[in-house]
């Protein structure tokens, strides 16, 4: 490569790079992650004053719900017996475990697996405390 042909390439590169550089950034954050747990509510160690209605789960993606599952499970107990989890109707990235009976005062733990559209699987927990005030 020649004097000539070599500084005209440097340049070249340089504007290829950044180029490059640009279609990553360009590319949204959601689409590049794994399926993760974004929030939830109740949230992890929040103390309710009541039992929740439900315990709602945002996920970065919609998961398939043939794998996955939620669980509340109360310290030192096995898991209540409640209905499914369902996707939301309108947003199949939000999660919803209806809770349909009320909870004594205790810590209870959400214990969820979802399984990603391309199959894999993250599982997780967290806990939150029911002190009703009475």
């Amino acid at each position: 490569m020649n004097r000539i042909t070599r500084a005209l390439a440097v340049p070249g590169l340089l504007v290829a790079g950044l180029a490059l550089v640009g279609a990553v950034r360009a590319v949204p954050a959601a689409t590049t992650l794994h399926l993760q747990l974004d929030r939830s509510s109740p949230e992890a160690d929040e103390m309710l004053s009541e039992t929740p209605a439900s315990v709602t789960l945002w996920f970065s993606q919609a998961p398939q719900m043939s794998g996955t599952s939620v669980r509340l499970v109360p310290e030192g107990g096995e898991p209540l017996e409640l209905a499914a989890a369902k996707a939301k109707e309108d947003d199949p990235k939000v999660i919803v475990l209806n809770v349909d009976q009320a909870l004594p005062d205790g810590k209870y733990s959400v214990v969820w697996r979802a399984m990603a559209q391309d199959g894999h699987t993250v599982r997780g927990d967290f806990s939150f405390m029911v002190h009703a005030t009475r």
